[in-house]
């Protein structure tokens, strides 16, 4: 008995049947599917990412503004801060800039010699001050810095040398100059002496005897310069009054600090 098939001619290839009378359409249908779906979620990850960095860029841009905000109501406090730091560094300068007469009397009774004695004393900052009374010792001029003039007398000659010599360690002291040291005769008696510039001799002693002041001298103590006082500081910048009536109470404060 002969076999007979009863599939179709065009079936009897099994189920890759279909898929050879299509050609291969049914895959790339599926590939084509499949990459709908990645790009689908791609774009969905996308986009969750978008809105969350524009999340984050709102949440920042709030915080900017509620600093700027806040740096707006302390800008008061800061023009009163800076304002403070010009005023204390120009009273500082002024204060450096001026000389100590203070201390300079101090340390003139300090060292001079005991046995000198000051006839007349005056005190400039520089040159060409105009003070009444006081020896005026040319010498001053020398030098545009605080000085002392001296005028006095000494005992004898050798004690002129100590005495600059002792002069010289004055704190802050420059240069000590000696202008003359002259001989004055000076009695003890009521009668009227005159004044010689020849001392007498060794042993001898002139009409009425010698006091212990027989050598006057005119003298000038110079001083470090000190430095000159800075220029003052700009006043700080105004306040913005938008930014002041933001901020009454801040105003009130810092306005009521600077008075």
């Amino acid at each position: 008995m002969k076999a007979v098939n009863l599939i179709p001619e065009g079936e009897r290839k099994g189920a890759g049947g279909a898929a050879g009378r299509t050609g291969g359409a049914a895959y790339v249908l599926l590939a084509a599917l499949g990459l709908v779906v990645v790009m689908l979620v791609a774009y969905s990850v996308t986009s969750k990412s978008l809105d969350d960095k524009k999340s984050e860029l709102a949440s920042i841009e709030a915080k900017a503004t509620s600093a700027e905000a806040q740096a707006t109501a302390l800008a008061p406090y800061k023009a009163f801060a800076a304002t403070k730091e010009a005023r204390l560094t120009t009273v500082k300068s002024i204060a450096a800039s001026r000389f100590d007469w203070a201390h300079a009397m101090h340390e003139l009774g300090r060292t001079l010699p005991s046995n000198i004695t000051l006839i007349g004393l005056r005190g400039t900052v520089k040159n060409g001050v105009p003070v009444e009374n006081g020896p005026t010792v040319p010498l001053r001029s020398a030098l545009d810095v605080p000085a002392l003039e001296l005028e006095g007398c000494a005992p004898s000659q050798a004690a002129i040398p100590s005495m600059l010599t002792a002069l010289r360690q004055i704190d802050g002291v420059r240069r000590v100059t000696l202008q003359q040291s002259v001989y004055k005769s000076q009695t003890e008696s009521a009668a009227p002496t005159t004044a010689t510039d020849v001392p007498p001799a060794p042993g001898a002693k002139p009409a009425g005897g010698i006091t212990e002041c027989s050598r006057n001298f005119q003298a000038v103590v110079f001083f470090d310069p000190k430095p000159a006082p800075a220029a003052p500081a700009a006043p700080a910048a105004a306040v913005d009054p938008a930014a002041a009536a933001a901020a009454p109470t801040t105003t009130a404060v810092s306005t009521g600090g600077a008075k």
